[in-house]
């Protein structure tokens, strides 16, 4: 596969009379966008704003973050499957990118009804909580969408998604015909066989045990959450957003996905340090210990069929998944495939583990801090001037322990607010991490 990434950089947003993109600014056609958006008869209400780096703004709830794409040329459509869209296999022609923005999901619709999954996350443009995430950098454009209220739980997450993805592809359009003033090729090319042979075994969480339903809405792989067995996947699939947010975390989103540092230095670096072979990705969230067990297995032999002599190893959840993760790492380092993992860890507090199940197996890890902003002891957001989005914010229990004494309740949006209770960099784009 060879894919031809056309970027187009974007340093400002603003609302005028038509949708077009000039030496670095985007003008939208706010009108036009949100009637676009207006014609699923299952949305409610649509609103557009913006949010720039450094303003005094928080935006609330967040369920995802896009950043725009297009295929230009190739088959498929960029993020496949997904509500609806078109599944044919994706990674080859050229694809143009809206680089330094995202479009911003904002609804208060919740992940599913079964109850242990909530959208938690906010995201601030200026102070030192926002600072933990690659967000504040970005100029965003916020989808603010509620869907018809008498819909399932599972339809309505469907509508606001894509309703959001709409948004993208309106902008996307705006630089479809234009000749972007940066480009990059990617392609798995033949290298000196001498070069060590690495695999990324990506593990995405999956919705299905948790929900109850095959199709609840969550991180896909070509529109699919169920679980699944492992899927090989070319990384130019994953960069015209074959692979998918959003999670419940603030860094499991579709741009973190479509921007992920490590898939991109892996990438980069093939043929000068290593022979880059692709991506495994593994779903996780199964049930029962030999399900766990089961696709361990297949992840660490399709690595070795695939040749690798080496994997890095991330993953975007928590809980009981991490036994399929961090059995998937020992199933390959018995094969002889070495292993780095690169992880956030769990709260030590009173001599617990940092890791569910510390295997020896797994003794190449790459902290990326703790996965609780309690741990990591993150102050209260500051308030902040305006709020783009719902005006209250509901903090449950847990969420807030050694903030607010861990009770349930609603707190202004504008704040004071505790930060959401999970950091979780599954990918690496922070600089946090754990000291002995």
């Amino acid at each position: 596969m060879r894919l031809e990434m056309g970027t187009f950089p974007v340093t400002d947003i603003v609302f005028g009379r038509t949708t077009r993109y000039d030496a670095g600014r985007l003008t939208v056609d706010r009108e036009a966008v949100l009637a676009a958006v207006r014609q699923d008869p299952r949305i409610a209400t649509a609103e557009l704003e913006i949010a720039r780096p450094g303003e005094s703004v928080r935006i609330w709830p967040v369920r995802d973050v896009i950043e725009p794409r297009i295929k230009v040329e190739g088959p498929g459509v960029c993020y496949p499957g997904i509500c609806g869209r078109d599944i044919a296999t994706v990674g080859e022609g050229r694809t143009h990118r809206l680089a330094g923005m995202g479009v911003v999901e904002v609804s208060s619709v919740n992940w599913h009804d079964a109850g242990g999954d909530y959208v938690e996350t906010y995201l601030d443009m200026s102070g030192h909580y926002g600072e933990m995430y690659p967000y504040q950098k970005l100029v965003n454009l916020c989808l603010v969408v509620e869907p018809d209220a008498t819909l399932s739980e599972e339809v309505k997450n469907y509508a606001v998604h894509k309703a959001a993805l709409t948004v993208s592809d309106q902008l996307g359009e705006a630089v479809r015909s234009l000749t972007p003033p940066e480009r990059e090729i990617f392609e798995l090319t033949p290298v000196d066989p001498s070069l060590p042979r690495v695999i990324y075994i990506w593990c995405v969480h999956s919705p299905q045990a948790m929900s109850g339903s095959p199709t609840a809405f969550c991180t896909a792989t070509y529109g699919l959450t169920q679980l699944t067995p492992p899927w090989y996947l070319h990384p130019n699939e994953i960069l015209d957003g074959a692979l998918t947010g959003p999670y419940r975390t603030a860094f499991a989103m579709s741009w973190t996905v479509a921007n992920n540092p490590l898939l991109s230095d892996l990438y980069r670096r093939h043929g000068r340090d290593w022979n880059f072979l692709g991506v495994i990705s593994l779903r996780t969230e199964w049930t029962t210990q030999t399900e766990k067990q089961l696709m361990a297995n297949q992840t660490a032999k399709l690595a070795q069929q695939l040749g690798a002599q080496g994997a890095v190893v991330t993953w975007d959840a928590g809980g009981n998944e991490f036994i399929e993760v961090v059995r998937s790492i020992q199933a390959c380092e018995r094969l002889g495939i070495k292993t780095v993992f690169l992880t956030s860890e769990d709260d030590a507090t009173d001599g617990a583990p940092t890791m569910l199940e510390p295997l020896p197996e797994a003794d190449a890890i790459v902290s990326t801090s703790f996965f609780k902003n309690v741990t990591l002891a993150v102050p209260e957001a500051l308030a902040v001037a305006r709020v783009i989005g719902l005006p209250t914010k509901t903090v449950r229990r847990g969420s807030t322990i050694g903030l607010h004494g861990g009770a349930d309740g609603a707190l202004a949006t504008a704040g004071p607010l505790p930060p959401p209770w999970r950091y979780d960099d599954h990918y690496g784009f922070g600089s946090l991490s754990c000291i002995e």
